[in-house]
Parts: C-alpha cells; structure tokens; sequence
C-alpha cells in the first residue's frame, strides 16, 4: 500500500481528540478479538489486527503499535499464556517498522515475510519449550496463526484499497491514487483466497459433525443396551454392579466409563475411567449427549485431547438411581480431528502461498505494459520536439499491443506536424513581433488619451478588489499618487466606511445575501454590468470630495469575471449648483403659494358674477388672468412635490387596497378635463379585485398625471384605454393613448425634471415637465415600478406595477 497517515491533518484535531480516537479504534480491536470465528477443530480467526493495520496507515506508526499491542492483550486472558500477545505485538510492530508510503511497500507480503522469518520459529518455540505442547499441536497453532495474521493484513489493504477507489473518501483523508499493479495483486489475492478457503473450511465442519455424530449414535447405542440390561436384573433381582462390570468387560474398550446417578447427580456405581463428574454434581443431571473439557488445561487443543464425551439418559425402572452415564475419551476422536484439520490447514496455506505468488506475477505482468507505455509517453514530448518517432514497447497482450501502434502512430503524426510548425515559426515569430509593435502604439495612444482625461479618476482593480490601474485623473482627484495605491490598496481606501456600511447593509437586504466591503462596490455591476451612484471620495488630506462613479465589469472572451473599472467625476461643484437653484425654486415656490392663492381666488370670485356684472372686455381678461393663476398654482404645487420627494420629505400612507376603485376615482376627477379635448376614456377593470400596498391620494395624482399626457397628445374624438390586470405576482396598470408617440431621442429623458419632448410641446400642449418625473419618484417610493413603450405616429402606453397585495390582509 502506498497510502500516507493524514487523517490528523484532515480532521484538524488537537492531540486529546487524537487520543480519544485512538481509544475508540483500540476497543474496537480488543472487540473484534473477542468475536472469534471458528474454523475448524479448536482453530479459531481473530480480526483485532484488521484494525492495527488501517490504523497504521491511517494514524501512522504510534498508533497502530498501540492499538496492535491493546488488541493483542485479549489472548492472554483467552488463552492464559502470554506468548500469542508476544507474536502478535511483534507482528504490527514488523510492519510498522517495514511500511514505507514513498516505496509503495505491499503490507500483505510484508507480512508473510514476518510470519516466515520471525512469527513460525517464535510460536514453535515457545508453544514446545514453554507450553510443553507436542510438535504437532505447535506447527497446528503456527500455521493457524500465520494464516490469520495474512489473512487480517489482506483483509485491511482491500478496506484501505476500496476507500481510495472512493474519490470523495480519497480526498478527505488525503489518500493517494490507486496502483494498477496494487489494484490486481489485491483483487485476485481476495478472490481467489475466498473461493478456495471456504470448501475447505466447510468440509472440515462437515467432518468434524459427522465424526461426533458417530460418537453420539455410540453412546446411545450402549446406553440403550446397557439400560435393557439392568432392567433384566433387576426383574431377576441380580447385583446391578455386577451387570455393570459384566457389560463393561463386553465392550473391551477401557476408555468407556458408566455410572448410575441418584436423582440428585451424585455417582453410585461406575465402571470404568470415569472423568467429567466428582462425586457430586451439582443439581439435576443434563440429559442428553454432551462435551466435558477439562478446566485444569490451558492449551485449547490439549484441552481437547483430554475432554470426554458423555450420555446420559433416565432409568425408570430404578427409583433409587434414575440416571444412566455413558462416557467415553475423546483422544482418539481428537487425534483424527488434529490430522485432518492439519491437513486442511495446510492445504489452506499451500493455497495462499500459491494464490499470493500467481497474484504477484500476474499483477506484475498485467501492469508492467501499462507501466511501460506511460513512460514512452512521457519521453514522447522529447521525441516530438526532436522530430523522431517514439519508440514503444512490444506486448504479447493483442489489447497493450494495439495501444502501443495507436500511439506509434499518434507521435508520427504529432512529430510531423510540430515539424511542418516549425517552418512557419519563424513567419510567426515576425508576426508577431509587428502585432507587439501595433499593441505598444495602441497601448501608448490608450495611456495618452487616459493622461488627458484629468477631469475623470479612472481607477482599475483584480477581482479582489485590488487596484491595479490608478490614472493621472485619480491622482489629481484623490491626492494619492499611483505607487502609494497600485497592488496595494483597495479602492475602499478612498470612501467613507459609514456610506459603505450602509450601502452593504442595503444591497444585503435586496439580494438577500451578506454583502460585506468591496462586493458593496460591484455586486450591482455584477448583476447589471455596471452601476451609477453618488459617492464621497476622502482626499489624501481628508477632505471629502462628491464624486458620481460609475462601476463596470472587466470580462474575458468567456464572460468571465476579471476585475472592475471605476471611473469618478467630481460633481462638488455641480452638486452645490443644484442645491442653489432647488433653495431658490423652493423658497420662490413657498413665498408665492399664498398670495397665488389669494389672486386665484379673488379672480375666481369676481369672475363668477357674484360681486358685480363686468364689461365683456374685462371679464375676457380676468377670465384669462384666472386661467393662468391656475397654472400657476398647479406649476408651484409640483415644485413643492417635488422638492419633497428629492428631499425624502413626503410623507406616505401605505395601505394594502383595492386598485379598481383608486383608478375609478382617479379617471371620474379628470374626466372634465377630457372632454375639454373631446377624448373618451375606457376602463378595462377585471371582474375580480386586485389589490396593492399604496397610498391612495398619491396613486390617484399618479393616474391622472399619466392620464392628462394621454389626453393632451391623443387627436381630438380619440379614446384613452386604462387596462388593470395581473402580471404573475405584480398588479400592472395600463394607460394606453393613440397619440404622435415619443422620439427615439427623447425617450432617455422622459422622467426627467421640467422636460419636454421639444421646446413647441409646452406652447402646443402646456404643462410644467415635472407631471412624469413627479409620478416616477412618487411610484418609486410606494415600492412600485413605472416605464412605458412607444412608437412614432402610433401611440404610447405608459405602465405601473405594484407587488400583488393580499385580500384577507386589506379586508383587515
């Protein structure tokens, strides 16, 4: 295996978890040494190791020793000696000591190479020397041993192999890729070891019930006639010893023992070598066939030679000893199990010695090709750019061979175009030396022109936010210089933290994401490919400059991602300007809203005929003069709104309501005024309400401003459709007239303040230009949207929407 131990680094864990860990997989070994598989007569597997080896990959070295060692202990009191927990410490340390993860040592060889020269001579020696055991039970226990040891360390590598095959487990415990040679020498070691251990395993089972079997029908068969004769003594009222001993002498086997028990298991008479009861047993007897092993033995298998077996049956004729035992040795029985359990060990072995060498060679000469092939592949690089062909090698395998050709083939064709290339190169390198030329002229003509732009900063950054490109018309603007900031500032550098925390905590809010830093730069950028917003840049001296900066997206030919461009102007200047003028109209508009009032009204008054009849001449005038007053009022009314909305001043009453009585009022308070220019409007209102969060009173000056440009620009006797509908989760309202339609040219400036289409709009038509821009700002902040579609000559359709409102929560 050529795996590394970083699981440590993987789980990042500190030392007191590594130890709980290691705890864990000690249990774990000490349990699976407990759960022993038995295979055949006295021989049992132990899978404890399994666990030491993972974990010596896996941990390393320490670890595996002291898992090993904690799981090796469970024998010692299994077994009562101390020399399997020896063997077993010595194996896991072997192969701590002998694993290499940079020389790709096979652990399941490794392994055999310690049983062979270190683990047989230490088991024979101490199971003959210290356990006075026969030669023959010690090389039955060395083989066992050896046999279990390979088969737990091959048994671990196809775990370890199966977990690297696992891209995901691969790459959370940082294992390496898997070997084609590593793959097939532990593929056909498992298969063909499975298929060939377990006939032998289930045979010997086989052998060893069928030679119990036999025992058991022997005992039953004497104790059923032994139990005839008794009766027949007893009707002749004979000695029942007597015809105990006589039976007995009939038999001629002294390894056969029988006794009567009184009803409380204690022996009355026996015949024989009787071992498996005292003088007493404790409680009523077992019926039935039985194994008796001595307590006395530590060795599994010489316990076994020295155990009985044993019958016993009731006698119903004898009150007085109502119990028959029939026993007989087991030595014979176990010497018999010994040999064929010793033999099918050993075929077992010879089949894993074989099975591990054809699994060396085969993987060995499966891969060796492969292995080959990937190092002509490598010097095929050298070959092409040499311009000879490669040299691969020759393979008996039709499939390696094939391989080969194609690659042949491929590295003649590659070595022939890379010389045909060649020829060019030199064209290419001209070329491209006159494009490099071009590209420093552009590159040159690029920076002049961004020289001349000092009145814009013009600021580069990476996708991370580091700036990359910082322009004469920055320096100028920031104070800073382009060395102080290029690669190594942000352009947060230049802005005030409280604007760029509210500004995050605003786009978090509406992409429903955490926005944090330089993503509150660009994540509208991102999404809409660039951006437009008012900033405060704080100079190098700390003076803080109003600047509008425009964000965009750098992408490559893929549209991916590579950094943003910023380009700032300074609108201080500008910014006052405006200030100025809207104080200035603000304070005109408040300072003539009351005697406007005043003059409307008294017009008003006199020319309703209430005061005094006036010459038709005058009242003409004052007709006039009241007509204008009016527009007057309505011109200061809109400043004054929107003077409000710009300084976030007006107030809304959000309510979620009904939109086909809002439209209806709002059609029924303009409808005067349509038919001034002789203009019907239709109403296509949907059977069932709808409903959105709006304030009333606004969303009416709302309808009937859009309702008034319908009017103003449809021909005369011409109808104006308002349509309300659903549009997925919206409410869109439709105001559709048939008008002259909006210029191409105009149509950006359309929501703007005191504009109109061209400077004979306001003579023909009238109006103030604020109506849309007034009705944008007020949608806009009832959280709605406003656009519209036009065409020349064929009329315009101006549309709202509004988040769809809900009906249960309107009616409460």
């Amino acid at each position: 295996m050529t795996l590394q131990p970083h699981l440590s680094a993987w789980l990042h864990l500190s030392i007191c978890r590594l130890v709980l860990i290691g705890l864990l997989l000690s249990a774990l070994a000490i349990a699976l040494n407990y759960l022993r598989l038995p295979l055949f007569f006295g021989i049992e597997f132990l899978f404890g190791s399994v666990v030491a080896v993972l974990a010596l990959v896996l941990l390393g070295a320490r670890a595996a020793i002291v898992i090993g060692i904690a799981a090796a202990a469970v024998t010692f009191f299994a077994w009562g000696h101390p020399y399997a927990w020896l063997v077993f410490s010595l194996e896991i340390i072997w192969l701590s000591w002998r694993w290499r993860e940079d020389k790709g040592v096979n652990l399941v060889l490794q392994d055999l190479q310690f049983w062979l020269l270190l683990g047989l001579p230490l088991i024979i020696f101490s199971y003959v020397f210290m356990l006075d055991a026969s030669w023959h039970t010690a090389g039955l226990v060395s083989l066992k041993q050896m046999t279990n040891g390979v088969f737990n360390t091959l048994l671990a590598s196809v775990i370890l192999l199966i977990m690297q095959l696992y891209p995901r487990v691969a790459q959370r415990l940082s294992l390496p890729a898997v070997s084609l040679r590593q793959l097939l020498f532990h593929t056909l070691m498992a298969l063909t070891l499975v298929s060939g251990s377990v006939p032998l395993i289930l045979d010997a089972k086989k052998q060893q019930a069928e030679y119990e079997l036999g025992i058991a029908n022997r005992l039953i068969l004497l104790a059923d006639l032994l139990q005839q004769r008794l009766q027949a003594a007893i009707s002749a009222q004979t000695s029942l010893s007597a015809e105990l001993v006589s039976f007995s002498s009939q038999i001629k086997d002294n390894d056969i023992a029988f006794a009567l028990l009184d009803a409380n298991g204690k022996v009355v008479y026996t015949v024989g070598p009787l071992q498996s009861v005292g003088q007493q047993i404790a409680g009523r007897p077992v019926l039935g066939f039985a194994t008796w092993l001595p307590a006395d033995v530590n060795l599994r298998l010489q316990r076994w030679r020295q155990s009985r077996y044993l019958y016993i049956t009731p006698l119903p004729a004898l009150p007085e000893q109502p119990y028959l035992l029939v026993e007989q040795g087991a030595a014979e029985i176990v010497r018999k199990l010994e040999q064929d359990s010793a033999r099918q060990l050993l075929l077992l072995v010879c089949f894993m010695l074989l099975s591990m060498a054809m699994s060396s060679i085969l993987s060995k000469v499966i891969s060796a090709p492969v292995k080959q092939l990937a190092f002509a592949s490598k010097r095929m690089k050298d070959d092409i750019a040499n311009g000879s062909a490669s040299a691969m090698p020759a393979s008996n395998v039709a499939e390696y061979s094939s391989l080969g050709k194609s690659l042949r083939e491929m590295s003649n064709d590659l070595s022939d175009k890379f010389n045909s290339s060649k020829a060019a190169q030199f064209d290419l390198a001209e070329l491209v030396a006159d494009r490099t030329l071009k590209l420093q002229q552009s590159n040159s003509q690029l920076e002049a022109i961004l020289s001349a732009a000092s009145d814009f900063s013009i600021i580069a950054t990476d996708p991370c936010g580091m700036v990359n490109y910082f322009s004469a018309g920055a320096e100028k603007l920031t104070g800073y210089s382009a060395v102080e900031l290029v690669q190594r500032q942000s352009p947060a550098i230049l802005h005030l933290s409280s604007e760029v925390e509210a500004r995050a905590a605003e786009l978090s809010e509406k992409y429903q994401q955490p926005v944090v830093g330089f993503k509150a730069f660009v994540i509208e950028a991102e999404h809409k490919g660039s951006d437009s917003r008012e900033w405060h840049y704080v100079r190098k001296d700390g003076q803080r400059v109003l600047v509008s900066l425009t964000v965009s997206t750098i992408k490559d030919s893929h549209g991916v991602i590579m950094g943003y461009l910023g380009v700032a102007k300074d609108i201080s200047e500008r910014h006052r300007n405006e200030k100025i003028k809207n104080e200035f109209i603000s304070t005109v508009s408040h300072e003539l809203r009351t005697p406007l009032t005043s003059i409307y009204g008294a017009l008003k008054l006199i020319n309703s005929g209430v005061l005094a009849e006036l010459p038709p001449k005058v009242s003409k005038l004052l007709q006039v003069a009241e007509v204008n007053s009016q527009r007057l009022a309505v011109l200061i009314n809109d400043l004054l709104d929107i003077e409000k909305l710009l300084a976030g001043k007006m107030h809304l009453e959000l309510k979620n309501q009904a939109m086909a009585p809002i439209i209806a009022e709002a059609i029924q308070a303009i409808s005067s005024y349509a038919e001034q220019y002789h203009i019907k409007i239709e109403a296509n209102l949907p059977s069932l309400p709808l409903y959105a969060k709006v304030d009333a009173a606004r969303l009416i000056q709302v309808i009937q401003n859009l309702l008034s440009n319908a009017i103003k620009f449809s021909a005369a006797e011409g109808t104006v459709n308002v349509n309300l509908l659903q549009d997925l989760n919206n409410v869109k309202l439709e105001v559709i007239d048939q008008g002259v339609g909006i210029a191409n040219e105009f149509k950006s400036r359309i929501f703007e303040r005191f504009t109109q289409s061209d400077a004979a709009s306001t003579r023909k038509y009238g109006g103030t230009g604020l109506g849309l821009a007034i009705s944008k700002e007020l949608t806009l902040h009832m959280g709605g949207e406003i656009g519209f579609v036009s065409e020349l000559e064929e009329g315009t359709t101006f549309w709202l929407m509004f988040p769809l409102g809900d009906a249960e929560e309107a009616g409460s």
